[in-house]
């Protein structure tokens, strides 16, 4: 069993300003940024737009499955395919939770040319065996994070991990993972 984080859109937006704010302070000048997709691809855009970064690309990456449950070892399914040659990038995830993606693609990226290559998430767990460049928060006691752009998703896996049927169970499963929402919320969950 593990307790979960919610995260809402004003709290995303509030951790990417800090993000950019600690590359503006490095002197880190970015040409490019890579996403890590899917879960990098908010943060990516958002940081694009506040470090006025005009050159937003994405890479594919396969490691997680149902909530929480790794599938494997990571894997680059979709490479980057734009140059990067002689060029300052930054690469944003969510999250370093093992910190085997964020390295691979850290890796895959310097490996096309890049001038220079650092790493920004969110979050950043201590779990990780790969410490990014930047991170807005570090949490000390695992936890899965639910963010905005994948709520439903993983509201529903936490539902199949639990074999949740009824709104009952549901709200009980939520409750196990230190989630609370509104019953709207979870009867759509339910209903898909």
């Amino acid at each position: 069993m593990f307790k979960c984080h919610v995260y809402d859109w004003e709290e995303i937006h509030r951790l990417c300003r800090k993000l950019a704010k600690a590359v503006k302070s490095s002197n880190f000048r970015v040409d490019a940024i890579v996403a890590i997709a899917r879960g990098g691809w908010v943060p990516a855009r958002i940081l694009a737009d506040l470090l006025d970064v005009k050159e937003l690309y994405s890479v594919k990456t396969e490691h997680w499955g149902i909530v929480a449950t790794i599938t494997g070892k990571a894997t680059i399914t979709q490479p980057l395919t734009a140059n990067v040659e002689n060029k300052n990038v930054l690469v944003v995830d969510d999250v370093a939770d093992t910190g085997e993606t964020i390295k691979l693609v850290k890796d895959h990226v310097s490996s096309l040319g890049a001038k220079e290559v650092r790493t920004a998430v969110v979050d950043y767990k201590k779990t990780s065996s790969f410490v990014p460049d930047y991170f807005a928060t570090r949490m000390e006691d695992w936890k899965w994070i639910v963010y905005p752009w994948s709520f439903r998703e993983d509201i529903k896996g936490l539902f199949a991990k639990k074999g949740v049927k009824s709104f009952e169970e549901a709200v009980k499963t939520l409750r196990e993972f230190g989630v609370e929402l509104s019953d709207d919320i979870i009867k759509e969950a339910l209903e898909d």
